[in-house]
């Protein structure tokens, strides 16, 4: 009776292989999405975290800012953020721009907020050029304009980036692999059981 023990064992490794490797890609490519655009002088490179905001969900934005024309990272710059605005609403009245994000940081008298120039973040080396706003929340979920206004020696200038914001709800991915774990725990547990009896 050991003949079928043995493929059982490999089958189970297996499947559990395939689970970790399921869960690790679906967490890499859902963990930032990434958005490109030229304006002035200025390539930028709009990262989120997670990759699509929920509303009232906690999220985290980067720019990457370099010279258009030689591909230089743009340090030392004052990156400001506008509150952003809803292109469209799911409530019929509510169709024009309204603001409807916040963040952790202070609006300045200029109606924007200051993002900060990264080098490293938790041990981790960021690209330079890097500026980032940590605590962004959206209240509704819809289409969102954020206004990004670059300064340098360059130059000045605004760029937009779309933002879509969806519904909250649960995190199918993380009950998918919690329901996977307990499934092979329960395969191994059995198998145990048998072996021992």
């Amino acid at each position: 009776m050991n003949y079928p023990r043995k493929p059982m064992k490999k089958i189970l490794l297996s499947l559990s292989l395939l689970l970790l490797t399921l869960l690790f890609a679906t967490n890499t490519l859902a963990a930032s999405g990434k958005l490109e655009q030229d304006d002035g002088p200025y390539h930028v490179i709009m990262q989120t975290n997670p990759e699509n905001f929920m509303a009232n969900q906690a999220g985290t934005m980067t720019m990457i800012i370099t010279n258009k024309a030689t591909g230089q990272p743009v340090t030392g710059a004052k990156v400001m953020m506008s509150k952003s605005t809803m292109m469209s609403s799911n409530a019929g009245s509510n169709s024009g721009n309204m603001d409807g994000m916040t963040m952790s940081s202070s609006m300045d008298t200029q109606g924007g907020t200051a993002m900060q120039e990264q080098s490293n973040m938790g041990g981790m080396t960021m690209n330079s050029g890097s500026y980032m706003m940590e605590g962004m929340t959206f209240n509704q979920p819809g289409q969102w304009n954020q206004a990004i206004t670059i300064s340098s020696p360059l130059g000045d200038s605004t760029v937009n980036f779309p933002i879509t914001v969806g519904k909250s709800g649960p995190n199918l991915v993380l009950i998918g692999s919690v329901a996977g774990v307990v499934v092979i725990v329960g395969l191994l547990a059995a198998m145990l059981k048998r072996k021992k009896n």
